[in-house]
């Protein structure tokens, strides 16, 4: 026990005389640059705008406000502009029209520049059947639509069906066992049966008016 006591009392007397080690800090500066670093430090510098979607648009970009939003019913349009007024018109219109059928692959803007020959092999006559089908859609289309290039109205919509309907039961009367083809007519019967009632609900004039006009039974 004594010697023990001794020898630590030796050691204590050593500590206090020999100089303490330096313990090096914890925040030690680093003064290499790295790549990292530096890329950091020149995107900081040199701000680039911020990437934006595709598609994209400003939040503070003026909202552009479409006519028919400013009327005070958006249920119930004008007299004018209800379809029931200017079908008539535009039906009388379409059947005194003697203009020559349009060209088949958009060539209708070309036909000054051909000759005979070649305007006869763009002719309708030598079309395919989806392509007369085509014409046939966008003509009742365009009899039906409430304004050039609408193709998104309930009427629009429901004689785009229609037509397509027709061209299935066509279809399914010359080949009778094409079950697939006929589950596709029913589910086309049902999508235009929803769409009349939605067009029910919210234009009774304009329902009556494609109901006469195409002939539907409801």
């Amino acid at each position: 026990m004594m010697l023990s006591s001794s020898f630590n009392r030796s050691l204590r007397a050593l500590s206090s005389v020999l100089p303490s080690p330096s313990i090096p800090s914890l925040n030690q500066v680093r003064t290499k640059i790295t790549k990292t670093k530096k890329r950091r430090l020149l995107k900081k510098a040199n701000p680039q705008p911020k990437r934006r979607p595709h598609g994209y648009i400003d939040p503070l970009t003026p909202v552009k406000i479409s006519p028919t939003a400013t009327r005070p019913s958006l249920s119930t349009p004008p007299t004018e502009e209800r379809l029931s007024h200017y079908l008539p018109q535009r039906s009388k219109e379409f059947s005194n029209e003697t203009s020559v059928p349009p060209l088949r692959f958009h060539f209708t803007s070309l036909e000054d520049k051909m000759s005979p020959k070649v305007k006869q092999m763009f002719h309708l006559s030598n079309a395919s059947t989806s392509e007369v089908a085509k014409v046939q859609k966008a003509k009742a289309m365009e009899l039906f639509q409430l304004r050039p290039g609408d193709t998104g109205s309930s009427a629009v919509q429901i004689v785009a069906l229609t037509n397509r309907i027709q061209q299935m039961q066509k279809h399914i009367s010359t080949h009778r066992k094409d079950y697939s083809g006929k589950r596709g007519l029913d589910a086309m019967y049902v999508k235009r049966r929803k769409m009349l009632d939605y067009l029910e609900r919210k234009d009774i004039d304009t329902y009556r008016t494609v109901v006469n006009a195409l002939g539907l039974m409801r």
